[in-house]
């Protein structure tokens, strides 16, 4: 099976060894993004900042890829402080995915890349005929 790499617009910074996406067949594969802006680096100020960040910079990968939120069938989401974050995370998520939302996994973890980060998220879409047509 091919596979092909998704690298939204923005791009990535050049010292990061992954790819932000991979499509293989119909489904797409996006690595964990952070709430940073994806040019600048800089850290969104919250919890629910950084998790509109990170769904932002998820959604860029997504229609890059000829898909569209609503394609999303899992999402994986590993938090610093579940106590403290989980609601104002759980209140972008619904607005994110307000009807039939993905299945769904949130860990607790102990750090992340950088300090001054709350949460990081992936997720796996699958497209549609007519997005893979488009690929």
């Amino acid at each position: 099976m091919k596979r092909k790499i998704i690298i939204p617009p923005t791009g990535l910074l050049p010292h990061r060894p992954y790819s932000p996406g991979v499509v293989a067949g119909r489904h797409l594969y996006v690595s964990g993004h952070t709430g940073s802006d994806p040019v600048t680096r800089d850290i969104a100020n919250g919890v629910e900042a950084q998790t509109r960040q990170a769904f932002d910079n998820i959604r860029a990968v997504v229609e890059t890829a000829g898909g569209t939120m609503s394609d999303v069938v899992k999402v994986n989401i590993f938090m610093i402080d579940m106590n403290r974050d989980f609601e104002a995370m759980n209140a972008v998520f619904r607005k994110v995915f307000p009807k039939n939302p993905p299945a769904r996994t949130t860990v607790g973890v102990s750090h992340l890349a950088r300090p001054g980060l709350y949460l990081e998220i992936e997720v796996v879409a699958v497209l549609d005929d007519e997005a893979g047509a488009q690929r």
